[in-house]
């Protein structure tokens, strides 16, 4: 929904669409976010996070790296962050 509002607010809700979705598969990333059609995946997104990643990556095409989730994290059986949770 911060996301949705954020949009609005700034008037790209006709031209960005945010949607919820099921499971990502990424629940030892915390709340996780992609974005396309680049395909950059967040993880540990909190809702202050969200105005940050509209300006940044939305309108200015530069993405939040401290957010950015590791291409060797996503979609694998196994990564740092799920094997210090097993």
């Amino acid at each position: 929904m911060a996301f949705k509002k954020e949009l609005s607010l700034r008037g790209l809700k006709e031209i960005v669409r945010a949607n919820r979705a099921g499971c990502l598969d990424q629940c030892e990333h915390g709340p996780t976010v992609v974005v396309y059609p680049e395909g950059v995946w967040y993880g540990g997104v909190k809702a202050d996070d969200v105005a940050e990643i509209i300006e940044s990556h939305i309108i200015n095409k530069v993405p939040v790296t401290r957010l950015m989730l590791d291409d060797s994290c996503i979609n694998t059986p196994s990564c740092a962050h799920k094997k210090a949770r097993e």
